[in-house]
């Protein structure tokens, strides 16, 4: 609460300096007494679902209550990435990205390819499965803390049968971890759940089979296929989606729309492994706030290069 600020026409004008802030102080306590004895009042009197609450007692339980699931894992954010000043809302276009040509592309991702030939799935999985419960997990959290966790996740439930009729209990306290842990046992339960009874427990080669499941989206799709099954696909993370704008590939902001973009820049045998080694460049060097062009590669033909 902002202390009040002393009114000087009711003091009286013989009063020392500092004898006004006394009589200020004084004031002050007494109106945030008052305040506060009539809050109680009012809590006193509201009950849950009551219509007379004040509406300013409502909102402060309403967001309370988001706070606290927020806290203790029970909703996601599903909330859109911010968008930048310089995105269009009309368009959704980022308006200060300068697109390569396509020759500047190809130099640029076969000089990124170069310094991450090693490039791969930094998630660690046994089956198709394993890897699709694992990239759900990943969600807004590293893939170094999935890491932790599925270890005892799949020894406890090795298969989408097991997953599927596991304590939802004994599985948010082993995924807790990795954040919104409640909302993440559902998914990937929910998932287990639909693929035992849509596909026999199996993992599905398709990309519209995979998007039907509960909570897989064309990302994690394109993930379980391109690492699964070596199916090309391009995985527009928060990685990718940054680097796309930066590198000139693409003015899009919608993942989707950047994913078609991207395909019509590289062959399509290279989708999967362009993605991951964007997403290892993002990770490595290209980092959000200050990436470090002076190491990086391409900084003679990347278009957002801060190197001279």
């Amino acid at each position: 609460m902002r202390a009040q600020q002393f009114n000087s026409t009711s003091a009286p004008i013989f009063l020392l300096p500092i004898q006004i802030e006394i009589v200020a102080e004084k004031n002050q306590m007494i109106n945030f007494e008052e305040e506060m004895a009539k809050t109680k009042r009012e809590t006193t009197k509201m009950k849950v679902g009551d219509k007379s609450a004040p509406a300013s007692q409502k909102l402060k339980r309403e967001k309370s209550q988001t706070l606290k699931r927020e806290k203790t894992g029970t909703t996601m954010k599903t909330s859109k990435p911010k968008v930048p000043k310089s995105v269009s809302q009309e368009n959704d276009l980022v308006t200060d990205v300068h697109l390569v040509p396509a020759k500047i592309a190809h130099e640029m991702m076969d000089k990124i390819c170069a310094l991450y030939p090693d490039a791969d799935c930094e998630l660690d999985f046994a089956n198709p499965f394993q890897l699709l419960t694992a990239v759900i997990l990943s969600a807004q959290t590293t893939d170094a803390q999935v890491n932790k966790v599925t270890p005892m996740l799949f020894k406890r439930f090795p298969n989408a049968k097991a997953l599927a009729e596991a304590p939802l209990d004994d599985i948010k306290e082993i995924i807790r971890p990795t954040g919104y842990y409640n909302a993440k046992a559902q998914n990937i339960q929910r998932c287990a759940q639909a693929l035992v009874e849509k596909f026999k427990g199996e993992v599905p080669r398709t990309l519209e089979e995979l998007t039907s499941l509960p909570g897989v989206g064309r990302k994690t799709a394109n993930v379980v296929l391109g690492v699964a099954y070596g199916v090309p696909g391009w995985t527009v993370d928060t990685h990718v989606q940054r680097l796309s704008a930066r590198l000139g590939l693409s003015r899009n902001v919608d993942p989707y729309k950047i994913e078609l973009d991207l395909q019509k820049l590289f062959p399509s045998r290279d989708w999967s492994k362009l993605s991951i080694t964007l997403i290892w460049h993002g990770r490595r060097l290209c980092y959000a706030r200050k990436p470090e062009c002076e190491k990086c590669p391409i900084n003679q033909l990347c278009p957002s290069s801060r190197v001279p």
